[in-house]
């Protein structure tokens, strides 16, 4: 029996935690069943970020599975009339997350079993194997005839289309994300989320995948802005018909999807029903098994009104491979004018310097490859330690890696040398005295942080993926195969503190770049019009 679910009183504060929880989890099916005669059953769950919701629509008799040592109580939303029918949600109201929880929610990463021993004999080897298995699953998605979009057919002419209906609310949009924590789609999410309130919209905030969503708070303080617990309580099979009832409910104009697979799942109703309803979605990275959510965002292209990409790789994949209009994709950069995306970087690294501070800013995950990022620390390290360099290092991040990082740092002797810092660290302040960026990632789209380093003064040296060619000149990208990547760096890093020639050079392509990155417009000028178009509000001049 969980301590909720037990007959001793609660302290306070428990009590207010699940009295918020069964309000959020009412509200969100109350929405969806308006006129239903409402049974709610719940429980006391043991999982921190799921509900294990179940839904029966239709008399439904309880069994004496539901009413055993975690069973908290039944409540009940009287229909709007008697005649209406029946619907039981059985619900496990999420605990509260342990101290553990709340900085990790997965496990640490272990090497696979069968390759656990060379590992431990090499870790660079073990990098190679997992790299060429990561490049024949790209080869093998290359060949996948299912980069097609779906097709949407108008309908005739001599039926009419549903129009919106009167609403005495103003205007709201839909922003779906992906989940509330630490990336470059989510950090795109949260700034649309502020635009659109900045618009005039009212906000509502949805994620698709159960988490803590630790960076909940980060969304605006703002009685326009509600964050609905879709994640927690509502299966995705049933997102669709929420949507809809909220849409209505709440005057939806618009609806913007971050990676947000339930949403696009909602598109056909919102086609058929709300067709007056704009459709946006924002794409970051095409991922190697199979495309990842451009490919999604390409199947799902003929439902959408707009496609916004973050860079030029991703307007050519969407015109290329799904062979959409130019004209619908908007590529809207992730440079924010406020932050200096106008004016010439001025870079720190000098030739021939005494000391050398190396940062890497990432979740550590495999994607950012934190393994290849130890062994490059500890090249590096014997580099500085040969030309009588003074060397330190920060690594930036949470996640799976991070006892394996810590384990491979005390194996090379480099505790002394590397600062670890977690995911909230200042990361202006760190880059403010950083010399370079590592970022020797399995893939990225084009990736914040690098534009983050530059704008502070920071030289990035990155793998050749994704769009990174649009910011970094060649000779600062470096090849993916892992112990080609950790060479490359050493020896880029080596010709600039030998070369001045070779330094000017890297810092003039790389200023070049920026400005040919500035002329485009940012994600907030390619999406402002549309917020603004959507809440009937002009969009502010400079």
């Amino acid at each position: 029996m969980s301590f909720l679910a037990s007959t001793k009183p609660v302290d306070s504060a428990t009590a207010a935690y699940l009295t918020d929880q069964i309000d959020q989890a009412r509200a969100i099916y109350e929405t969806l069943f308006p006129t239903q005669h409402l049974r709610f059953t719940f429980s006391a769950g043991h999982d921190p970020v799921w509900s294990h919701p179940a839904v029966y629509e239709g008399p439904h008799v309880p069994r004496p599975s539901d009413l055993g040592p975690d069973y908290l109580g039944s409540v009940e939303r009287p229909g709007t009339s008697p005649s209406a029918p029946e619907v039981t949600v059985q619900l496990s109201i999420p605990r509260q997350p342990n101290p553990a929880e709340l900085k990790h929610t997965e496990a640490p990463w272990h090497p696979m079993r069968k390759l656990s021993r060379l590992f431990r004999a090499s870790p660079l080897i073990y990098e190679h194997v997992r790299y060429r298995a990561e490049m024949m699953r790209k080869r093998q998605a290359d060949q996948r005839d299912d980069k097609n979009a779906m097709p949407l057919n108008p309908g005739s002419p001599l039926i009419s289309s549903a129009s919106a209906p009167d609403s005495d609310r103003r205007p709201a949009i839909l922003v779906g994300m992906h989940w509330l924590e630490v990336g470059g789609a989510e950090k795109l999410g949260f700034d649309t989320v502020r635009w659109a309130l900045q618009a005039g919209l009212r906000v509502f905030v949805v994620a698709s995948v159960p988490s803590l969503q630790r960076l909940a708070d980060r969304l605006p303080d703002h009685p326009d802005v509600t964050f609905i617990r879709l994640d927690r309580y509502l299966p995705h099979h049933l997102w669709p018909r929420y949507v809809e009832k909220l849409a209505l409910a709440e005057n939806i104009r618009l609806v913007h999807i971050h990676h947000c697979v339930p949403l696009y799942e909602s598109l056909p109703l919102l086609r058929v029903r709300l067709p007056w309803i704009g459709t946006i979605d924002s794409t970051h990275i095409i991922e190697y098994a199979n495309g990842g959510y451009p490919r999604t965002s390409g199947v799902w292209s003929s439902y959408l009104d707009v496609q916004h990409v973050i860079s030029q790789e991703l307007v050519n994949y969407f015109c290329g491979t799904f062979r959409i209009s130019a004209d619908k994709v908007l590529l809207g950069r992730m440079l924010d004018r406020d932050t200096g995306a106008d004016a010439t970087p001025d870079l720190r690294l000098k030739l021939g310097q005494k000391t050398l501070h190396v940062t890497f800013i990432g979740r550590l995950h495999y994607q950012k490859r934190p393994v290849v990022v130890v062994e490059t620390l500890r090249a590096l390290q014997a580099w500085a330690t040969k030309n009588d360099v003074a060397f330190s290092a920060t690594m930036v991040g949470d996640g799976a890696f991070e006892a394996a990082v810590t384990r491979l740092l005390r194996r090379y002797g480099l505790g002394s040398a590397v600062t670890r810092l977690p995911g909230n660290t200042d990361v202006p302040a760190l880059l403010q005295r950083s010399d370079l960026l590592l970022l020797p990632s399995n893939n990225e789209g084009l990736a914040l942080v690098c534009y983050e380093a530059i704008t502070h003064g920071c030289i990035p040296i990155s793998t050749r993926v994704g769009a990174q060619s649009e910011l970094l000149p060649d000779d600062l990208l470096v090849p993916l195969a892992p112990h080609a990547s950790v060479k490359a760096t050493v020896a880029v890093v080596d010709r600039m503190w030998r070369d001045g020639g070779f330094l000017e050079r890297q810092k003039t392509l790389l200023a070049r770049a920026w400005a040919r990155l500035a002329a485009d417009p940012t994600a907030e000028e390619a999406l402002m019009p549309i917020y603004c178009k959507a809440a009937g509000t002009t969009p502010k001049k400079d």
